[in-house]
Parts: C-alpha cells; structure tokens; sequence
C-alpha cells in the first residue's frame, strides 16, 4: 500500500521549525495596552483619592501581570511538549507561502496505532502533508489542547480546522477500558475548546478494522484467476467507508448509503468472497461503532461536552484481529459464530482523507485585525468611562460653585466675618475659572462638557457687590466745663481751642455727617437738663459751621440730659465726666449706593 504523502521526521532543523513565533493574537500587547489605559484613565481623568488610586494601579498591574505570566507559560509549555511536531511541521511547510498555510486545513489525529498511520520504515513521523490537508500526530489525547494552542499560534491565529479519532477494535480486549480512553478524548476535544475560547472542533472517527477474514495474497490468488490486474489493485487497496456532513448531526439514518455501497461493490465481483463478507461485517462494524463508540462520544450525560461529529468512517484495514476483542465478541454474541482470525494489513495504513472532504468552513480573521479591533474596543471603552467621569466632575464644578454663590448671597451684611469667608470662596472659585480660561481646560473637565466659563460673570457680580462694613463713627468729647458756665450754653470766651481738634476731624472727612450730642449730670430738674444738653449742642454746632463753612445741612444736633452717663453721678469726678459734649462723624447716607433690596450699602 503506497502513499503520495509528504513524510517528516522528528529531526527536522531547527530552523525550519521557526517562523511562527511573531505571528497569533498579541495578547500580551493588548494587555499592556488596556492596562495603560485603564492607569489613564484613573490617574488623568477620574482622579479619585490617592490612597484609592493607588489600590486600584496595583491590583490593575497586578492582574495584567499575571494575565501575561499565564499566557506566556501557557505557549511555552505548549511549544515545548509540541516541539517535535512543530519542528517537523515548519520543515514539510517552509517552502508554503504564510497565506496558504492558514487556508490548508490542518488535522490533529490521535487515538490508536498512530505509528501505523505515520511512521515509515526510516523512522518516526510526527506529521503528513498531503491528501489536500496537513495531518499532525498527538499521541497523548491529553495533549490536545496544548498543541491546539500552538497550532493556532503557528498558523498566524487560525484554529486546528478538526480532531481525527482513530480506533482499531483488534487493539483492545475489553470494551469497558475502550470506553474510558474515549471518555478521555471526548474530555480533551472539550478541553481544547475551552483552552481556544471557540467552538468545538469539528470530530471525525475512523474506524480501522479488519472485515475480510481473508488476507491479501487470498484475495490475489483468486482475483489471478480472471478479474485482470485492475481490479486486483483496486481490492489490494483499501476502500473508505464512511459518511461526512458540512453541518454535523450525524444519525444512523446516513449509514444506510454506506452498506448500500459496500453491497453494489459485492455485486460487481460477484466471484470473489472478499467483497461479500466485507459488506456483511461493516454492517456489524458500524452498528457496534454507534453503541460503543459514538454514544460515548456524544451521550449529554456524560460531564464533559459532547464531541461534535461530522464524519465517520471504517476502512478494511487494521491490525490482526480474532476471537477477544471488543467488536469480535459482540458478533459472536448476537450471531454465535466466531469470526476468523485476520493478518494485520500492511504498513502504512491510510490517513481518512475522504472524511474531511466536506470539511465545514471555519471562519477566520487574521489576528492582527482581531488585536486591532480590540483596541479600538478597548479605546472606546476608556473613552466612554473617561466622558463619565467628565460629566461627573463638571457636574462637581457647577454645584461647588452655585452652592458657593447661594451661601454668599443667603449671609446678611451685618454677619460681616461670614460674608468676607464666603467672598473668599468666590474669589477662588473666579480665580480657577480664569486660570482655566488663561491656561485651557484641564482634561478632567474636557471631552466638551466644560460650561465653567458662564459662571464667570455671575462670580465677578457677586464680588462686586461686597461692601464692607462702615468703620466706627470718630467721636471726640468735650469737657462742658471747660466751654460753658454752669447752668449757661453761651460759649465762654477762650473755648474754642479746645474744639481745633474737632474741626480738623471734621475738615478732614467731609464726606461724613456730624452728629453734635450733649449731656449733663442729674443735679437738677431733668428736664431742664434735658433742654441745657440740646442747647449747649446747638452753640458747638454753630461755631463748627462758622468756622469750617460746612453747610448747615450736615449737621445733627441731639441732647440727652442726664440720661446717658458715663460715670457714676453720685461722686463729683463722676459727674464731671458725665458734663460733655460729643461730636462723631457718621456716613452720609445719601451719599451712598442703594442695593437691590432698597438697602444702602
């Protein structure tokens, strides 16, 4: 039996194995990436408290960390177990262009008898170009996974295209130890799956069994005696039988086609036994494969996913096989009769190429897209993130200020310490609009949402309206004795240098009112003191204006008696204290500027 096949061994160069390792899905980059983002993010725009800006970057650089130490132990320890098929796999492909290695569809085999299926009498294989696929051997299904990740790696992000599971009933003499070896692929298949984050690869299973009893040189013997040497090559050569479907859902319904075609051939050679009991035995074979071997694969019962069928197929052709194993004893149990000991067909035995010819088309992208599409997800993500935070803080900004502007405007003037506290609120608050508006937003407050700049006025009007409080009315007090006789409010002569002080006060505030207040002890009738304070504020009132030419108009005079000492009247120093005459200067509330609530300022 010749195959056209390429056949590698596992010494191929390393230099041929290379050429791989930049290509597949930069994971490691979109992690830097989206970790610098999100760090972005944190620190420019959202700005939250620096302890918890803190806690965040670590945990942040932490998980990306990790994230990438993973990935990277996970292609290493994928490259490293899958190094022999790899190096064998870049020396049959060196010379294939990057673009048809990814559109050939490549194939993981594993199951039984692999070396029958791939090594050559020069030594161990690991991999097969040919027959319109790349065929890679995984001996250990438990490897699946690991060498599906560098076979994606390899071929420039593109999935293995599917999983061919061999079995050859003639290797195994119990059915139950056949049935956990295939828990176990169908547990692989599934973790394959998982470990490329798609799809199940499609599953294929090739049956190899002996079904004619008679071995090649019987066939021969007979076909020489008349049936000419094509068609004893077509019979040397073993003939696929099988069912495969672009859509999956295989039932046994399909299999009907199968032994329909196996009885046409028997018919054609019609004096030849080999055709005939063939046709028999696949129809056992193929009814045992569905109990024993797909319903194992695909029973939902079962915790691991069911493998996804797209193909089964059965060849003449195996190792010797005889009474004790699995396929032959359920024959023997349903027929009682034992079927004939077979020789074990010739190495190499075919690979199921007819199998995978309505292979499902999987889609593909080629990773650096797919990394570019990310980012660009991953762009928009922090974008989105970094608007809300811009909504937030200028929503901040705004209520800050207004609740700033209502405080000052709530504080009445006479709470002068609060006012000037709010004030100096609004003082900052304008400052920092206008250094935003000297300097340019800055980007927490960006992304077009910044309306800081109306605020403004409104904070330049309510600064403007501030008036401080007016200071203590000046006041100078006259001793009465000094300026009148006692009982008189005629001046007495030489007094007036005690009033110079006085009238260079006055003279120096013309803008103020002068408010002239006389008093006197309580010896007497109050009343008549009452009158005496009025009178002898009215004589100082008269002088100041003949002296200073100041307008009558400014002037106030008020008396008081006794009613305002400042001293105790019981002894004669207090008295005399409270024998005075008092002159303040207050402002001219003409003169000032009336609010918008009509009060002055």
């Amino acid at each position: 039996m010749k195959s056209d096949l390429s056949v590698l061994t596992a010494t191929a160069t390393s230099r041929q194995a290379t050429g791989h390792d930049g290509l597949g899905y930069p994971l490691r980059l979109i992690v830097v990436f989206a970790i610098a983002l999100a760090l972005a993010v944190i620190w420019l725009v959202a700005r939250p408290d620096p302890g918890l800006a803190s806690v965040l970057t670590g945990v942040i650089v932490i998980a990306g960390a990790l994230l990438i130490f993973w990935r990277t132990r996970l292609l290493g320890g994928a490259r490293e177990s899958g190094a022999h098929v790899l190096a064998a796999l870049g020396a049959a492909t060196a010379d294939i262009p990057l673009r048809l290695r990814t559109r050939m569809p490549l194939v993981l085999v594993t199951g039984d008898d692999l070396t029958a299926l791939f090594d050559r009498h020069d030594g161990k294989r690991f991999a097969h170009v040919g027959d319109g696929a790349i065929w890679l051997r995984v001996d250990r299904p438990q490897d699946l996974s690991r060498m599906a990740v560098v076979v994606r790696q390899w071929r420039d992000g593109r999935a293995p295209d599917g999983v061919v599971l061999t079995v050859a009933p003639g290797r195994h003499t119990d059915a139950d130890v056949l049935a956990q070896s295939l828990r176990v692929v169908r547990q692989a298949v599934a973790d394959t799956a998982r470990m490329l984050g798609s799809r199940p690869l499609p599953g294929y299973v090739a049956v190899y069994q002996r079904l004619a009893t008679e071995g090649p040189s019987s066939a021969l013997k007979e076909l020489a005696m008349g049936h000419g040497a094509l068609a004893s090559t077509g019979l040397l050569t073993p003939q696929w039988y099988g069912v495969s479907s672009a859509t999956g859902l295989l039932d046994t319904r399909q299999y009907g086609a199968v032994i329909r075609a196996a009885e046409n051939e028997a018919w054609r050679v019609a004096d030849s036994r080999v055709p005939a009991t063939r046709a028999a035995a696949l129809a056992s074979i193929m009814d045992w494969t569905q109990r024993v071997v797909i319903d194992v694969l695909t029973d939902p019962r079962q915790p691991a996913n069911p493998v996804t069928l797209y193909g089964v197929g059965w060849v003449d052709c195996g190792p010797a096989s005889g009474p004790g194993h699995p396929w032959e004893s359920d024959v023997q149990m349903h027929t009682e009769v034992a079927r004939a000991p077979s020789a074990a067909s010739p190495m190499p035995w075919p690979l199921p190429q007819p199998l995978i010819r309505a292979m499902p088309q999987r889609f593909w992208m080629s990773p650096r897209v797919i990394a570019l599409t990310h980012a660009l997800v991953l762009l928009a993500c922090a974008a989105a993130v970094a608007f809300l935070f811009s909504i937030r803080h200028n929503q901040a900004l705004l209520t800050r200020i207004g609740a700033d502007l209502g405080r000052y405007s709530m504080i009445p003037a006479e709470h002068d310490a609060a006012k000037r506290d709010a004030l100096q609120a609004l003082v900052a608050d304008r400052d920092e609009l206008q250094r935003y508006a000297r300097s340019g937003t800055p980007l927490p407050l960006s992304f077009g949402l910044y309306r800081g700049a109306r605020l403004i006025p409104p904070l330049n009007e309510a600064i403007a309206s501030y008036q401080p409080p007016p200071p203590p009315p000046a006041v100078v007090t006259l001793d009465s004795m000094s300026l009148f006789d006692s009982g008189r409010a005629q001046l007495k002569d030489g007094s007036t240098r005690v009033m110079v002080n006085a009238l260079e006060m006055i003279k120096a505030h013309p803008d103020k009112r002068i408010l002239v207040a006389g008093y006197t002890d309580n010896v007497g009738d109050p009343d008549s003191n009452l009158k005496l304070s009025a009178a002898r504020a009215e004589a100082v009132r008269d002088w100041l204006i003949e002296a200073s030419g100041i307008p009558a108009t400014q002037f106030a005079i008020q008396g008081y008696g006794d009613t305002r000492p400042l001293a105790d009247n019981g002894t004669e120093t207090g008295r005399a204290k409270n024998r005075r005459v008092e002159i303040t200067l207050v402002p001219d509330a003409a003169r000032q500027v009336p609010r918008k609530d009509g009060q002055p300022r």
